[in-house]
């Protein structure tokens, strides 16, 4: 577990590019963060008269701006942005604006704790992958979801969320990702347009309003399977309504 405070996204998957945010009183501070998935050395596209100023290393994130910038909006609309571009959002705490140096060594350090959580998730989806989702297409067909109907599979993703919230009651953190691996392959049989996939960024996420989202992202599915085109509309302005207010 990291000890960065997710607002939006989960430390179980993160994205791979956040906004971190600060506080100061009534205003927010911000910055970018890309942890980049393909590494290099810097020094190598500078001028020779320059590499010395380097660091002979390899380059595996961008921090923009280095130092939080104020954003011009509140919390909202800041959501609504992390939101729109599917990224983390992520607080920092306070800061002194005043005081650049350990306000840009703060933002910094989130930032490595971030890239460091991205690495390492790079790593787990790979074992994941292979110890726990069918990884080929004959596993796949194997599954018990595999000749069930996209009635039976929205009824199966209903049960499953049941069980999570009783591991969570009971603190069952391995069976939750046992749970979360049946999500995983029913979001990659289910048309995609159903968005249940985007239901594994709420399964661990500790707010009040989580568990409504995820009721409305399924009724939304239900509703493109059915062809209720009024159920979808009133579902998804349910969503955006709810995700309004998920920090």
């Amino acid at each position: 577990m990291s000890n960065l405070e997710f607002k939006f996204g989960s430390e179980d998957n993160p994205k791979g590019h956040a906004i971190i945010y600060f506080e100061e009183f009534d205003e927010i501070f911000a910055s970018y963060v890309i942890n980049f998935p393909i590494k290099g050395e810097l020094s190598k596209y500078i001028p020779e008269m320059f590499k010395d100023q380097i660091p002979d290393e390899e380059m595996t994130k961008m921090v923009f701006p280095p130092v939080p910038e104020k954003f011009n909006g509140n919390l909202d609309s800041l959501l609504k942005i992390t939101q729109s571009r599917a990224d983390d959002l992520i607080y920092g705490g306070s800061i002194n604006s005043n005081d650049t140096t350990s306000a840009m060594s703060k933002l910094n350090a989130l930032a490595n704790e971030y890239s460091k959580l991205c690495t390492d998730n790079e790593f787990n989806e790979i074992k994941e992958l292979i110890d726990d989702i069918p990884s080929s297409e004959i596993e796949l067909e194997n599954s018990k979801f595999s000749e069930m109907n996209e009635s039976e599979l929205l009824a199966e993703v209903t049960k499953i969320f049941g069980k999570i919230k009783f591991s969570k009651d009971n603190n069952e953190i391995d069976e939750i990702r046992n749970i979360k691996k049946d999500l995983q392959i029913i979001s990659s049989i289910i048309p995609e347009n159903r968005k249940i996939k985007r239901l594994l960024d709420y399964v661990e996420l500790e707010s009040n309003n989580s568990e409504e989202i995820i009721s409305a992202y399924i009724s939304r599915a239900y509703g493109l399977m059915n062809e209720d085109y009024i159920m979808v509309k009133e579902q998804e302005d349910l969503i955006k309504k709810l995700e309004k207010f998920i920090i």
